[in-house]
């Protein structure tokens, strides 16, 4: 039972599936948005400097998580142009983690996350993310 508890925390665990001391930043068109749960994904089509076309498959939170974080999930579309900001893969190719977007119109948008939405819950306080709107 301990290995199978194991093996789950190690595939859900952002910390053990995505390198948190390296940021990539790409810049490309929305292919596809799934938020959904236990993982929400977004896919983007990156264009390298040699004119080929990489998909990035961007992992995120799950559906309910960012609800409840007060995350706009109708801010990003497919065919919306992004600079994107992830935590690369340890183990796969062009898979990242999200961490933030500039959207179409400039406005920073990302999960400002777990830990002050919970010191929020736990103080009683209102949690407020304004980029979390894409403001």
């Amino acid at each position: 039972m301990l290995l199978a508890t194991a093996t789950a925390w190690a595939h859900h665990s952002v910390i053990a599936n995505f390198d948190r001391d390296t940021v990539i930043t790409l810049e490309g068109i929305v292919k596809a948005v799934h938020l959904r749960n236990p993982h929400s994904q977004y896919v983007l089509s990156v264009k390298s400097e040699d004119g080929s076309v990489a998909e990035w498959f961007i992992e995120w939170s799950d559906r309910n998580a960012l609800i409840r974080r007060g995350v706009d999930l109708d801010l990003i579309q497919p065919g919306d142009s992004l600079t994107v900001t992830v935590w690369p893969s340890r183990r796969l190719p062009q898979v990242g983690y999200f961490v933030q977007a500039v959207l179409p119109d400039g406005a920073i948008y990302k999960d400002c996350g777990f830990l002050e939405f919970r010191r929020a819950v736990e103080n009683s306080v209102e949690f407020r993310c304004d980029e979390a709107q894409g403001r």
